[in-house]
């Protein structure tokens, strides 16, 4: 039928003189019009094939008639609920384009008012009543203005800092004493509108202790608090880290027998006392199974491990297997190695012990008098043993191959065995941590520090509001990057965080109680090479509370997830991830668990490349685990992120999930899913240890408030595993959804074989349509 409707109007087309055409172009258009209405809808003809006729006519650059027959789709009684906001959109994109200003904003109205419009579609609804009002949407968030400073005081370690060189210039000597100064600025009289910067004027300052700041501290509306470098283009360093300078070549021989015997000649030593080395008194692991480090369902402890670095790169812990997990039970396990694994005080169990995606530390206690088994010091992880993958970690008896190091904190001592015939040289121990602290601390801007070396957290922020991180880094950490817990409005932009034991940022802000959003926004940044310590549950982001912004960021070569999701109302667009997941099992790139009630959530023009280790453990782009519902997923492109039993998008048991004009390139399945049906579904609902239980009973969901705000709540505890697909592109692909349960709708998908292998974003130009328009070029961080 659209052949025919295109023919006609070629036919129309044939050139004639323009007064004899015009009526002529109204006649044919008129039956046109009727031809098809009567041919497309008066048949036995599916949803799919009439939007497919009319997208094939704006395709093909006739908008007006494609115009006319979405109108046409709309007002047919058969389209389902939770597709007619769809077609009423692309209407409105098409009136867009066509410059059908007053016909736009008036389909854009009705659009409003239709019972299901899910909230992808509420987000393009305000976007385009924006652009009709002529402005400009989804720019980049640009950093506060350079303002003129109130007050300026330098901290320098130089002679100037005791002000007899220039009396008319505020210079202190350390961090602390300027920020003791701020309540007194504050309370003078005229004091003038702009920020009191605090600059940095050294090279790099070496932390003794913590900086810490506090209310007292604060700026406010007017009289902002920044701290900075003195120069754009040379960022100061805060140092955690102390330069171990005083080696000797090993000589105990109680030691070198424990050594194994090719390393008896070739490892060093460096005593804490002769280098100045200070408060490292314990050595504790942690890991997201662990006793010892629990906490909250998305977040767990952060201990204080040291590391060893030689010329800015982490040396590796001795341990065994050196460059692989040894796969065994720990009661099946039988070795003389043991017998020096328990000579040594501090030896702990790096392991997988039941599940490839919960790991843990476990320490060693010793060995079985009666069968020489390993036994562990409790307390023990929290899931138990079985045919487990584990190695050991810092085990002196191990210490066998060049950059390998060992760490006694009884003796205060370091083993480290360098290259051969090399003497340890710029060698750092990760001493201090975090570099700063900041509680109730509002209307702060740090910019343009850089913080290495640290042992334990880069920054952590307690209810604070109005924070700017900008332009600084954190690299060379055991812990975590940053953490922000509490207040609002929030901006972390442009900064990198890279090299870390733990994850990146650990954001929790706004009330997903209330629905009350933070305003924060994670821009630009750049989060790499993380859980070097702590291997899952660490990632590039922890997203928990309500209504944070990530844009434009790249995360990259994390053993487990990029993001981890754990609110409401959050919009993740425009990021890359790549090389994420690359060693747990059971995970996303992006990755959400357990609570059905995280509504609102809005994931879009993403791109996800390279995701999981092929033919190995379960990876996806996106996994949305045990309940999780009311996502929307729109525009994203998918590249190799499919792996094992899942597709580019896994779905294990949710509902009112909706899955657009998403394009998927060599995945082995686009979409999978997990149905749970009727009968496990009611289970999880009254099941007081489940967490689906949990957060309906912790929740004011069924209050009019929640029910306004997210209307598919009122059918939560029904009609499990309705999902809808729309509008995908799925390119070189076995499977469009894997284990499609009979509940999980899909319209107008296309499935294309044989296509060219996309190799970057903007390879995936040529499958982009008019109504689903993805910014490839601004996906990812930015100058």
């Amino acid at each position: 039928m659209i052949n025919f409707v295109l023919l006609v109007v070629k036919i129309i087309n044939i050139k004639r003189t323009a007064g004899k055409l015009k009526p002529m172009k109204l006649l044919c258009l008129s039956l046109i019009s009727l031809i098809f209405y009567q041919f497309a809808f008066a048949q036995p003809s599916t949803l799919d094939r009439n939007i497919q006729n009319a997208d094939s006519l704006w395709k093909s650059n006739h908008l007006n008639l494609a115009i006319e027959q979405y109108k046409l789709i709309i007002k047919q009684d058969s389209v389902p609920e939770e597709y007619q906001s769809l077609i009423y959109l692309r209407l409105a994109k098409a009136q867009f384009q066509a410059k059908q200003v007053k016909e736009c904003r008036a389909t854009l109205l009705q659009a409003k008012t239709l019972p299901v419009v899910p909230d992808h579609h509420r987000l393009i609804i305000e976007e385009l009543e924006k652009k009709l009002s002529g402005v400009i949407t989804n720019e980049r968030t640009s950093l506060p203005a350079s303002l003129k400073s109130a007050v300026i005081l330098y901290v320098t370690s130089s002679k100037s800092a005791d002000g007899k060189s220039n009396p008319n210039k505020a210079v202190y000597k350390t961090l602390k004493q300027a920020l003791e100064a701020i309540p007194t600025i504050l309370r003078k009289v005229g004091l003038p509108e702009g920020p009191i910067e605090i600059i940095l004027e050294d090279k790099r300052y070496d932390l003794d202790e913590t900086i810490q700041l506090h209310a007292e501290n604060s700026g406010t509306f007017d009289n902002p608090v920044i701290i900075r470098s003195a120069s754009e283009n040379r960022h100061v360093i805060i140092n955690g880290g102390r330069e171990l300078k005083a080696w000797k070549r090993e000589t105990n021989p109680q030691i070198l027998a424990r050594l194994p015997k090719g390393s008896r000649s070739k490892v060093w030593v460096a005593d804490f006392r002769e280098n100045n080395v200070t408060g490292i008194d314990s050595l504790v692991f942690g890991g997201f199974s662990s006793k010892r480090a629990a906490g909250t369902s998305a977040t767990f402890n952060t201990f204080p491990v040291p590391e060893l670095f030689s010329n800015g790169i982490p040396q590796q812990m001795a341990r065994w297997p050196n460059d692989r997990d040894t796969i065994v039970s720990l009661k099946d396990f039988r070795s003389e190695r043991a017998l020096g694994w328990a000579s040594d005080p501090d030896v702990w169990f790096h392991g997988y012990w039941l599940y490839l995606w919960a790991d843990a530390y476990e320490k060693m206690g010793g060995l079985s008098p009666r069968d020489s088994t390993i036994q562990l010091q409790p307390p023990f992880n929290n899931y138990g043993f079985g045919k487990s993958k584990w190695h050991v970690v810092n085990a002196l008896s191990e210490l066998d191959r060049p950059g390998e190091w060992c760490i006694s904190v009884a003796q205060r001592k370091i083993w480290y065995r360098p290259a051969d015939g090399v003497r340890p040289a710029k060698m750092v121990v990760s001493m201090k941590g975090p570099a700063l602290t900041a509680e109730n601390c509002n209307y702060l801007t740090i910019k343009g520090i850089d913080l290495q070396y640290l042992r334990g957290d880069g920054m952590i922020f307690t209810n604070c509001s109005h924070l700017t991180l900008a332009k600084c880094s954190v690299s060379n950490t055991s812990g975590l990057g940053l953490r922000i817990a509490g207040g609002t409005n929030h901006l972390v932009h442009s900064c990198t965080i890279s090299s870390m034991g733990r994850g990146g940022i650990d954001i929790d802000a706004g009330d997903k109680l209330k629905l009350t959003g933070s305003r924060s926004i994670i821009e630009n940044c750049k989060i790499s090479n993380l859980s070097r310590i702590d291997r899952t549950y660490t990632p590039a982001i922890v997203l928990a509370g309500d209504g944070i912004k990530v844009r434009n960021c790249l995360f990259a070569n994390i053993p487990s997830s990029g993001i981890r999701l754990e609110g409401n109302d959050m919009l993740v667009e425009l990021n890359e991830f790549t090389k994420c997941v690359v060693e747990s099992d059971d995970q996303g790139a992006i990755d959400v668990w357990g609570n059905p009630l995280y509504r609102g959530n809005i994931i879009r023009w993403n791109f996800f490349h390279d995701i999981g280790i092929p033919n190995l453990h379960m990876a996806a782009g996106v996994r949305l685990d045990d309940a999780i519902s009311g996502f929307c997923i729109s525009e994203n492109l998918f590249l190799r992120s499919s792996n094992n039993q899942f597709g580019g998008i896994q779905i294990h048991g949710g509902k009112d999930n909706f899955i657009e004009g998403n394009i998927f390139a060599d995945c082995h399945a686009a979409i999978s899913q997990s149905a749970w049906g009727d009968k496990r579904w009611q289970e999880s609902i009254k099941d007081k240890d489940h967490p689906m239980y949990k957060a309906m009973h912790t929740t004011d969901w069924q209050s009019e408030f929640w029910q306004n705000r997210y209307p598919a709540l009122k059918n939560l505890t029904i009609n499990p595993d309705i999902n809808y697909a729309t509008d995908n592109v799925v390119i070189n692909a076995e499977t469009f959804v894997l284990r499609k349960s009979k509940r999980f709708e899909i319209l107008n998908n296309r499935l294309m074989k044989g296509e060219i292998h996309p190799s970057i974003a903007t390879d995936y130009k040529r499958y982009i349509v008019p109504w689903h328009t993805i910014p490839v070029e601004k996906i990812g961080p930015y100058k």
